[in-house]
């Protein structure tokens, strides 16, 4: 099964090792798929990181059917990566640049047979989704098994007719309305959060990532370092680690 990302970062040595890391972590726990990186071009580090581990570096291009105006959050994640995640021919499983697979990626590979899409719901985060009405999926981690359940057109639809974003996020919001539309259930029992963890409550037990301080408490399989919770801001160990060794531009 595919495993991809968007990497459209700046050239800086902060998010080059970050996504370096992505790449590492992504080969150690999914060493039997197929990794792929949708960009418009990477940094020469982290092409040449990409190029030693044989990942396919697919370089892509934006549709212009919609444009955004300055809104560059919506540009890039409408127009850039929901656009060309659509546009993949296979089934995958995407998961953000800015997070970090930690366990073996076969529970969410076999999880993935048992239905066309998959995804987590967001924690309940004071100041971030405790105020939302209902429970909504963030778009970092995906396992997409039916590509017919992920189709531009009705994405692009369903934004001309919200004429915006109904729920928090931009193609997070776009894929929410969709899958609630028809009455889809995305969640899956075997992946729970955990697989797509805030890193600003991941703590480190003896080596073991667990979600620690919400509401639910659980080890950590993907730790998402979305928002300011970038690894850098955080101390997290494993890109700590990846500082101390061999991981430099």
């Amino acid at each position: 099964m595919l495993v991809t990302t968007v990497m459209n970062y700046s050239d800086e040595k902060e998010y080059n090792l970050m996504c370096k890391g992505w790449i590492k972590y992504a080969l150690l726990h999914f060493p039997d798929s197929e990794i792929a990186i949708l960009t418009k071009g990477l940094p020469p580090s982290v092409q040449d990181y990409a190029n030693e581990n044989n990942i396919n570096v697919m370089i892509c291009s934006p549709t212009d059917e919609i444009n955004f105006g300055q809104n560059q959050k919506a540009t890039h994640n409408v127009c850039f990566k929901l656009f060309n995640l659509c546009k993949l021919s296979e089934k995958f499983i995407f998961i953000d640049a800015d997070a970090f697979i930690v366990s073996p990626g076969s529970a969410l590979i076999k999880a993935s047979g048992d239905q066309g899409f998959i995804a987590v719901n967001h924690q309940l985060i004071p100041g971030h989704t405790d105020h939302l009405k209902e429970p909504v999926l963030n778009s970092g981690v995906m396992a997409v098994s039916d590509i017919k359940l992920f189709r531009w057109e009705n994405f692009k639809s369903i934004l001309h007719r919200d004429r915006g974003f109904v729920y928090p996020g931009t193609d997070q919001s776009l894929i929410n309305s969709y899958f609630k539309g028809i009455g889809y259930d995305y969640t899956h029992k075997d992946i729970g959060f955990g697989w797509n963890s805030w890193a600003a409550h991941t703590k480190w037990e003896e080596g073991v990532p667990f979600c620690r301080g919400l509401n639910v408490e659980h080890p950590v399989h993907i730790n998402h370092y979305w928002y300011d919770a970038k690894p850098w801001n955080i101390n997290c160990p494993l890109y700590k680690s990846m500082i101390n060794n061999h991981f430099r531009d």
